[in-house]
């Protein structure tokens, strides 16, 4: 059996690419509390499990860390609406099942070297796409708004995905120089 990373991890990307932005802070805010539990609950864990299968300790510890700041960043969110509805969207859904078929290929995924750079490329994408444009949007919106207080949550989460994107770069380029 062969890694098929066109199935197994850019679906994610476009996940994230295709994410949709509201003319509404309470839809963004929806949303982003909706991406930030996925990320915590499914896709970096999974990341984690790879890393730590290919035996890079080091790399499954980053992943576990950015897993539980996401729940954070969730948690922030949810500070401010405590009784916003969050659902999974079919966006969501998809990118769960994109994540449940890499999880049944663990053994495959994490004895392939394109395994765990896959998924290093993967976060980096994910989170340069929220640290540049998807929290940055959300955050100029909400100031347009009238929502401060929201913009500034939006403010500290863009500020953790930037963190994150560093690490994982970080991670990345030890990754292929080694």
């Amino acid at each position: 059996m062969s890694l098929d990373c066109q199935e197994d991890f850019l679906g994610i990307d476009r996940f994230f690419q295709e994410a949709v932005y509201h003319n509404e802070t309470d839809l963004n805010a929806a949303s982003s509390i909706e991406v930030e539990i996925y990320e915590h609950e499914s896709m970096y864990p999974t990341f984690a499990k790879i890393a730590l299968e290919s035996g890079n300790l080091e790399v499954a510890g980053m992943f576990t860390a950015i897993a539980r700041e996401e729940k954070e960043h969730a948690d922030l969110l949810r500070e401010l609406y405590p009784h916003l509805e969050v659902t999974d969207t079919p966006e969501t859904t998809e990118a769960r099942r994109l994540v449940a078929q890499i999880e049944e290929q663990m053994q495959v995924v994490s004895t392939d070297p394109r395994g765990l750079r896959r998924a290093l490329e993967t976060a980096l994408e994910v989170e340069t796409i929220e640290a540049t444009r998807t929290y940055p949007a959300f955050a100029k919106l909400a100031r347009e708004q009238g929502k401060e207080d929201v913009a500034k949550r939006f403010d500290e989460i863009v500020h953790s995905e930037q963190r994150h994107m560093q690490w994982v770069q970080r991670a990345l380029d030890r990754l292929v120089t080694a």
